[in-house]
């Protein structure tokens, strides 16, 4: 991989755990308190630069293999040449993003990147071997994520309904209220979920970080739109993430516009990596950020967009560290290879009156894209 991408080598950089990145290459078990180096060349063994305080945490061999190199270092005096022998007059993937543009990916310090290239490095982003590496769903992590999927989807048209049924009640049911619920049934079905879910009723739903409680949390009532965002995984597996949206009685002419324009967005995004897949073409999340827009600055909606169109999903999080559907908040112009996962869910958020957004999840395949659920919402549930 390291050949193909034309570089000599992957230096991985941390310090007391800051880069996550690092920790997902070499193994979260050695988290020391100095600076550490491990050098990953396209050719020869692994070399890891490790301080003398921490040099025991290195000689646990199921962690790092006693075939393997390592340096032992005390002295800055010592560290810089030893550096040098590693990265001078090579090419060097290092764990940064040029002028910050994509964050998941800036986990090394600019400090550190001046000193590879004072030391002769060839300094580059390591963007596609952390998509490649890290990111790329493996045949069991998709079908983990196919089998939450499922039973995330069930649970959010169960609770829609549950909310239809409770909101013509002399009391009915709560945001936070349905949001136990949706909890509960996680429990239930084996599921793990890290927060949430996001329930968010007529105005509440334009405020993108609103959270309801138990003290503070509008009742579910008929006259405006529903809100549902849930998350949930298999223990080990690939996070299903989903917005489905309800209206509470019949719609109103603006939301059923909005959410016409939203689901469109949504779909003229898929159609896009559709084609270009089947194709083989290259496709990047930006390609899809700037096609779901398009459709709704035409439809006079641009300026309440709020956000990027998606964002990564792997074995790492909710929020993985492979290439976001993004042209908006940075420039992430990472392929969409195989393997890679991600949401598409476009949004319109108007402040004091409706949020919109409509979320499904993909993983890129060999000349086919997989869309879950496979039973995507199309028009808006009516509870």
């Amino acid at each position: 991989m390291l050949r193909e991408l034309g570089v000599d080598g992957w230096l991985s950089y941390d310090f007391r755990g800051r880069n996550p990145i690092a920790a997902a290459v070499l193994g979260g078990g050695i988290v020391g308190t100095r600076r550490v180096c491990a050098w990953l060349p396209a050719q020869g063994v692994p070399v890891v630069l490790v301080h003398a305080i921490d040099w025991e945490l290195w000689e646990v061999g199921h962690l790092w293999p006693s075939t393997w190199q390592r340096y032992r270092w005390v002295s800055r005096s010592e560290f810089k040449p030893r550096l040098a022998t590693l990265v001078s007059g090579r090419r060097v993937a290092v764990d940064y993003s040029p002028d910050g543009a994509v964050p998941y990916l800036d986990a090394v310090p600019a400090g550190m990147v001046e000193l590879l290239r004072s030391l002769g490095a060839d300094v580059v982003p390591s963007a596609d071997l952390v998509t490649r590496f890290m990111s790329a769903w493996r045949p069991e992590e998709r079908a983990s994520h196919v089998g939450a999927a499922v039973i995330v989807a069930d649970i959010a048209r169960a609770a829609l309904a549950l909310a239809g049924a409770s909101a013509r009640l002399p009391a009915p049911m709560t945001e936070y209220a349905l949001a136990e619920w949706v909890r509960e049934r996680f429990d239930r079905a084996g599921l793990m979920t890290e927060s949430g879910p996001s329930v968010s009723y007529g105005a509440n739903a334009a405020r993108t970080h609103y959270e309801p409680s138990s003290e503070q949390s509008a009742a579910i009532v008929p006259g405006a739109l529903l809100l549902l965002d849930l998350w949930a995984k298999e223990p080990g597996g690939i996070y299903a993430d989903q917005t489905w949206m309800a209206t509470v009685g019949p719609p109103s002419t603006r939301d059923a516009n909005v959410w016409e324009t939203v689901r469109s967005a949504r779909d003229t995004a898929l159609d896009l990596l559709r084609t270009r897949v089947a194709a083989r073409e290259p496709v990047r999340g930006g390609d899809l950020d700037r096609a779901a827009k398009s459709v709704i600055v035409r439809a006079g909606l641009g300026a309440y967009i709020e956000s990027r169109t998606g964002h990564s999903i792997d074995v790492y999080g909710l929020h993985g560290f492979g290439p976001s559907v993004d042209d908006t908040e940075t420039v992430d112009d990472r392929l969409l290879v195989p393997g890679v996962g991600f949401s598409v869910e476009p949004g319109v958020y108007i402040p004091g009156q409706v949020g919109v957004r409509s979320e499904v999840n993909v993983c890129v395949g060999d000349g086919e894209v997989l869309i879950t659920p496979s039973d995507a919402q199309h028009d808006l549930i009516v509870v």
